[in-house]
């Protein structure tokens, strides 16, 4: 048996970083003893269900800023109490507190990055905050190398690749091949995610007299952001087959009613929307971007823009536009592939090759 292991994820928000600590978590606590640690009045805390009928301890935390005595002792107090031999990270910010937290504990320190870091941290002070890590784990090979280029790894730490996986549904049903366009988004509205490229890459299918729906799923982050794509829908004369449905639990039925994947969305890592969207038998058309190619590497049916332009994204959803029968074939063989790929068991199992 695996030594007890805690989880830790201190941001408020919810998105990616944070859906990936909650179920790495439940993937964990099958196999080794779980406890998380997370933020007051985080949306992690806020949902009972996450750890709803999982043997996970949950731990909250309160502090007021990155660096704090409060945060240190908190965390430290609880790798005592509960004997923690195993720490997994998700996040960076809080990362100088957690060198105090876990200093002359015997811990085995893993951080596991997920998203696009830019600025390097190879100076003095990071080099000493990170020196207590063990593992680097990135959730694709472009975030391996960007752990590599930006953290400063110490002389025995290793880096990992391990690929994110998904609960992917065995049986669905493909949408019918009828004519008509349906495409979706998933994911926050956010600037970057590419909403706002979604709906300018329609105007191509409107102008060419194409049947079509874009429907954006996810919560609506930035209200000033959602406000001036309402103000720009206005003014298009398709803005009826545009449609925000905000949060749903209903993700499924609406990736088997749509057709194609649209995310122009950039610095995602191993976006667990698009394995997703693989896992639905969608046709993604996707920015070319951090990880992205990696899915074409892996045998997916996706299409890749070169530029990330607004210009190119057309160009591709036309040809798929006018291609969509032999296309949706293609997509199809994406579902067996990304059970394989993306299987909770392998994923499970090379997170505990790492455990003490």
């Amino acid at each position: 048996m695996k030594q007890k292991t805690a989880v830790i994820c201190l941001s408020r928000v919810n998105g990616g970083m944070e859906l990936a600590s909650v179920k790495l978590a439940r993937l964990l606590s099958s196999e080794v003893e779980i406890e998380f640690i997370a933020r007051d009045n985080s949306y992690i805390l806020n949902k009972e269900e996450h750890f709803k009928n999982y043997n996970i301890k949950v731990h909250e935390v309160t502090f007021s800023s990155n660096f704090s005595f409060k945060l240190i002792k908190s965390v430290r107090d609880i790798l005592i109490s509960s004997q923690i031999k195993n720490v997994i990270f998700l996040g960076a910010s809080e990362m100088k507190s957690l060198y105090f937290a876990t200093l002359g504990l015997d811990i085995n320190f893993i951080i596991r990055q997920g998203s696009k870091k830019t600025t390097s941290k190879k100076d003095i002070f990071h080099k000493l905050f990170y020196s207590n890590v063990n593992y680097f784990v990135g959730n694709c090979e472009y975030m391996k190398q960007n752990i590599i280029d930006i953290l400063p790894i110490a002389k025995n730490a290793q880096v990992k690749r391990i690929y994110s996986s998904l609960r992917l549904e065995k049986n669905i049903s493909f949408k019918e091949f009828n004519n008509k366009i349906d495409l979706v988004h998933v994911g926050r509205v956010h600037p970057g995610k590419g909403q706002f490229e979604a709906i300018k890459a329609c105007d191509i299918l409107f102008k060419n007299g194409f049947d079509f729906n874009l429907k954006f799923l996810g919560d609506i982050q930035d209200k000033n952001y959602f406000e001036e794509m309402n103000n720009y829908l206005e003014t298009l004369e398709y803005k009826s087959k545009i449609e925000f449905v905000g949060y749903t639990s209903e993700v499924k039925k609406y990736l088997q009613e749509s057709d194609v994947f649209i995310f122009p969305s950039l610095g995602e890592g191993m976006s667990n929307a698009i394995i997703e969207s693989l896992g639905f038998g969608l046709i993604p058309i996707i920015y070319n971007d951090t990880s992205s190619p990696e899915f074409k590497d892996l045998g997916f049916h996706i299409h890749l823009t070169s530029n990330n332009s607004v210009e190119e994204l057309e160009s591709i959803v036309l040809n798929v536009a006018k291609n969509l029968k032999e296309e949706k074939v293609k997509a199809m063989q994406n579902h067996p592939k990304a059970l394989e790929v993306f299987a909770l068991q392998r994923e499970q199992k090379e997170y505990l090759e790492l455990l003490k």
